[in-house]
């Protein structure tokens, strides 16, 4: 069972993203602002963390690089449509990119998990 932390300002995203992560038999923390994120990386240590791009203290780059020296997975999660940054991402070092809004699939495949019933 995968350890997935989210890293996610906006409240309905956050839960939308917990409840997807139950769905896949992942336990599932979630912070809403990057200055907790050291603390819960620490806390829980997930197998991989979903980061939001569009943090208002930081953005989700900075906030990957704060994180890069724990050596865990990271996936970005955006709502831009900007085609420039798939290759900002995979510079920057993240495992995978999730676009607002997503399906259970696409996380499922960004997390290589099954779908329920299969």
């Amino acid at each position: 069972m995968k350890r997935v932390l989210v890293i996610e300002d906006d409240h309905r995203m956050r839960d939308l993203l917990v409840r997807q992560l139950a769905a896949l038999r992942c336990v599932a923390f979630a912070v809403g602002a990057p200055s907790s994120a050291q603390q819960a990386v620490d806390a829980h240590r997930p197998d991989i963390v979903i980061v939001d791009i569009g943090l208002p203290e930081m953005d989700g780059f900075a906030l990957a690089d704060m994180l890069r020296h724990k050596g865990i997975p990271m996936i970005a999660s955006t709502g831009s449509t900007s085609p420039d940054l798939d290759g900002r991402v995979r510079e920057a070092g993240f495992a995978g990119l999730l676009r607002k809004p997503f399906r259970l699939r696409d996380l499922a495949r960004e997390l290589r998990c099954p779908l329920p019933g299969n």
